[in-house]
């Protein structure tokens, strides 16, 4: 469980923007690339952590949900990737 002082810290410098980002980062286990994005290496296996439970139990009712919602941000992150990385390759 990650300590009430860095939870306010991550929490301060947290955009949820980068939701997607993170989510994509979570499902491939990158814990070196999530602790770099949220700044904190407890937050980042809480992510991972996280995404391994909901998906997990994504037959539950109560984790549907979640689970519809976060295959959506990783691809909309997918997307985005993949879009940045067509323009580089035009340039």
């Amino acid at each position: 469980m990650i300590k009430k002082a860095n939870i306010s810290e991550v929490l301060r410098r947290f955009d949820v923007t980068r939701m997607p980002y993170i989510a994509k980062l979570a499902e491939e286990g990158n814990l070196k690339e999530l602790t770099e994005e949220v700044g904190n290496l407890e937050v980042a296996q809480e992510f991972i952590d996280a995404y391994k439970k909901i998906k997990s139990k994504k037959d539950e009712r109560a984790y549907n949900k979640l689970d519809e919602r976060q295959t959506e941000l990783i691809k909309e992150a997918t997307n985005k990737i993949s879009a940045a990385s067509v323009g580089i390759r035009d340039e």
